[in-house]
């Protein structure tokens, strides 16, 4: 099912001993966490009890042990979450067909996966007691739809024009959208629609998105997408040199943290002295995966050349900042 399904699922049936949440798509993954932790939590009762816990870290013992126990004070069912799941379904697979043969009835499971088998014994048995919810990507043609589906959760109404006009200014990051839409809501707070002339007085493309977009395209070797961002950032009017200035910078934290992971430090070190936001973390270290730290160098030096260029020749600033990106991508 997808997240429009699991809103009717929880409708008909809050309780639930077994719910998979997968996917890529992390706006979706805790939307769909915070709607069954929504329906599950009795707001009567203080101690409604949530454990979250990481399947990389926690002892699978650990795990089936909490399910099953019972505390004292408890009225409602427990919500044990399990994030990071992969690992811990990989290695328990017999353990949870087990249990869900005969599930705690004190208790309601969530595993969140990147991935989930459909295929599997242990995926036929979660469909048939639980739910198994898909979070995948929607692709950008698919955005304005959302975004007017969307506008209803906070009583506005978006046409389906000024919808595509917010996804090409923001990109396709849900969690941006739905920022910047709820930011509209509120601006537009005694008028129904929300405009065209909402979002050039309120919405202002986000520079984080767009330079780790365009640094991921880079990492990718992917030219027609860098070019698309490329184009972009200079609609919204970023020019040459603010634009080297971002990638040079962000060139260089990936650099930075290559260097650092050689050391031995651990992520969560290198994104404190970095200052890496939370929010792109995972992305920011799929970006230092992808390059060596030769790489980098020899990027960080074609920065540097385009930097000085931009600065003292008449030479095209389109065009330069196009051979950059083509460079980049090589």
């Amino acid at each position: 099912m997808d997240i429009q399904e699991l809103k009717t699922s929880i409708a008909k049936n809050k309780n639930c001993p077994v719910s998979v949440i997968f996917g890529e798509e992390e706006f979706f993954i805790k939307e769909a966490v915070t709607m069954i932790k929504t329906a599950l939590i009795d707001k009567n009762d203080p101690n409604s009890p949530v454990i979250e816990m990481s399947g990389n870290d926690t002892p699978a013992a650990t795990i089936f042990n909490e399910l099953r126990k019972r505390s004292f004070f408890q009225k409602s069912n427990k919500l044990v979450i399990v994030i990071n799941a992969d690992s811990f379904v990989e290695k328990n697979k017999d353990s949870l067909e087990s249990y869900l043969q005969n599930p705690s009835p004190y208790s309601d499971l969530i595993l969140v996966c990147t991935k989930w088998d459909k295929r599997t014994k242990l995926s036929k048995l979660t469909e048939k007691i639980g739910r198994v919810v898909d979070c995948q990507k929607i692709k950008d043609y698919q955005l304005p739809n959302w975004l007017v589906a969307r506008a209803k959760y906070y009583k506005k109404t978006i046409n389906l024009k000024t919808a595509q006009r917010l996804a090409e200014d923001v990109g396709n990051n849900l969690a941006i959208l739905d920022m910047h839409l709820e930011k509209l809501a509120i601006y537009n707070d005694k008028k129904n629609a929300i405009e065209e002339s909402d979002i050039d007085a309120l919405v202002i493309a986000d520079r984080n998105r767009t330079i780790f977009e365009l640094t991921d395209a880079v990492a990718q070797k992917n030219f027609s997408q860098a070019f698309k961002i490329l184009n972009q950032m200079l609609i919204h009017g970023e020019n040459s040199v603010k634009i080297i200035t971002l990638l040079a910078w962000q060139i260089r934290r990936l650099w930075r943290a290559r260097q650092l992971l050689a050391q031995g430090k651990d992520e969560n070190a290198i994104s404190s002295e970095l200052q890496v936001v939370p929010y792109f973390k995972k992305r920011f270290f799929e970006q230092v995966k992808n390059f060596t730290e030769n790489d980098l160098m020899k990027k960080h030096a074609s920065l540097l050349e385009s930097d000085i260029l931009s600065k003292t020749s008449t030479f095209n600033k389109q065009l330069l900042l196009e051979l950059l990106i083509y460079k980049l991508c090589a």
